[in-house]
């Protein structure tokens, strides 16, 4: 699926994460710049008890050739966001970026796209973790037997899953 926006595309996000218990807050700025004439703004915050809070960066990608994008996203949550505070003094320990997983590979042959795609989330999951520490957050939106769900730091000990509930458990 190719999202219009960053925002079109945060807002199917932010709905799996609502729907799934968790309070989110869009475009949050951290305390120390609440004051500036042109603040940082996060893209997206959630909260749920079991998992405290994670700061997510956005970036609305359709080809193979946005590595710009993403190196983008990782400087702002380093330099920008990751120093600061927020809601009056919390500070987000873990931090994640998203992409539009699913339409990097629209253009690609159907044979070779699954071993692409997973080839791509691999490398990315790795290379944001070992060399930023910044989580890969990848989205799903729901399939045919599957509501959407949302899976941080996959195969490792530390991976956070949300939703992804089977249609016909009921």
């Amino acid at each position: 699926m190719k999202y219009n926006s960053e925002t079109n595309f945060l807002d199917e996000v932010e709905m799996c994460l609502k729907n799934n218990g968790c309070k989110t807050w869009r475009e949050e700025i951290p305390d120390a710049c609440k004051n500036w004439k042109h603040p940082y703004q996060v893209d997206l915050i959630f909260y749920r008890n079991d998992l405290g809070y994670i700061g997510v960066e956005g970036k609305n990608i359709n080809t193979l050739r946005s590595g710009g994008k993403i190196a983008e996203g990782v400087n702002q949550i380093i330099n920008k966001y990751l120093p600061q505070t927020y809601f009056n003094g919390i500070t987000i320990k873990k931090w994640a970026i998203v992409v539009p997983l699913n339409t990097i590979w629209d253009n690609v042959n159907e044979e070779f796209s699954s071993i692409i795609k997973n080839e791509i989330i691999i490398f990315l999951r790795g290379f944001l973790k070992n060399l930023f520490n910044i989580s890969l957050l990848e989205y799903y939106p729901e399939r045919k037997w599957m509501k959407e769900k949302i899976t941080i730091d996959a195969y490792t000990k530390q991976v956070i899953k949300i939703g992804g509930e089977s249609k016909y458990d009921d």
